[in-house]
């Protein structure tokens, strides 16, 4: 071997032994074993003494570093009188390693997932800000479904997601969407999606309807967004909240079933969209902070 190839060994292991250390010490190696292992992997069979030399090491923590990864199964002694050092196999070592720490990734998700069953599940409401955040986590809920999807709002609100609800409705989801409008730009036909206009006719009552989007997805997350010129949304995946609106949205879907047999007698009865009940029961400035974009007070 000439001069010139052992000094191009010795810089590639010089700038290999750092970020050989460094990955050493993401899997949990100590500094001075991870040091160590990277120097005896850069030059090996290798006593205590040469190890520390090239390892920039005191002596007296590399006699405790080895034993540590000798215990690890990470090195072992091939000769006696001096002891002298080599890596075990690394992929043998490393995929071992490897399994381990997926088993116990998998033990602590499990674990999580009986915790979290254990503590009445996600009691917590939190709040979305921006369309991007807002339509993310929409995007997220209708691709994680598996029985149904639940929509109500203006089908501009709706449209942005019609791909999806589309696939949803492909693997088996029932899409039911309670709409202000009639159609959904991008969304076709499905033997699983049902587009139920609102109230029966599909007419904007005005603000803030034409802002508002209620999701529910298999009763076990809900979110309700406001698209105003400060766009947010609450998300829960509380039981108790889910089922009020879920509820709210059954019901909705009841009275379109009711307006499309009734209608006529309902506005004779009641006014147009129901405004005589509106007038009597709704509190007076109710959809406000809808309207601006505000929090209530």
């Amino acid at each position: 071997m000439t001069s010139r190839s052992v000094q191009a060994r010795v810089s590639a292991a010089a700038v290999a032994t750092p970020a050989l250390a460094a990955a050493l010490r993401g899997l949990g190696f100590t500094d001075y074993e991870a040091r160590a292992y990277a120097a005896l992997a850069a030059r090996q069979p290798a006593t205590a003494y040469e190890i520390a030399n090239q390892a920039g090491l005191p002596r007296a923590n590399v006699y405790s570093a080895l034993r540590a990864l000798q215990a690890k199964g990470a090195i072992q002694p091939v000769t006696e009188n001096p002891v002298r050092y080599v890596p075990v196999n690394p992929a043998q070592f490393f995929r071992g390693i490897q399994r381990s720490t997926s088993g116990l990734c998998e033990e602590v998700m499990r674990e999580m997932k009986r915790a979290a069953r254990n503590d009445g599940g996600n009691a917590y409401v939190s709040v979305l800000r921006g369309e991007t955040e807002v339509r993310l986590r929409l995007s997220e809920m209708i691709g994680a479904a598996q029985a149904h999807v639940w929509l109500k709002g203006t089908v501009t609100l709706i449209a942005p997601h019609a791909r999806e609800l589309a696939a949803a409705a492909r693997r088996g989801v029932t899409v039911r969407l309670i709409v202000f409008g009639r159609a959904v730009p991008g969304l076709k036909p499905h033997r699983r999606i049902q587009v139920i206009p609102h109230e029966g006719d599909g007419e904007l009552h005005g603000p803030p309807s034409d802002a508002l989007l209620t999701a529910t997805v298999d009763g076990s997350s809900m979110l309700i967004a406001s698209f105003t010129d400060s766009v947010r949304a609450s998300f829960a995946r509380d039981y108790p909240v889910i089922y009020v609106i879920e509820t709210l949205l059954l019901h909705e879907i009841y009275l379109a079933e009711i307006h499309a047999a009734f209608g006529p007698q309902l506005e004779a009865r009641f006014g147009r969209q129901l405004s005589d009940l509106r007038r009597k029961y709704r509190p007076r400035g109710r959809g406000r902070p809808v309207i601006e974009g505000s929090e209530p007070e």
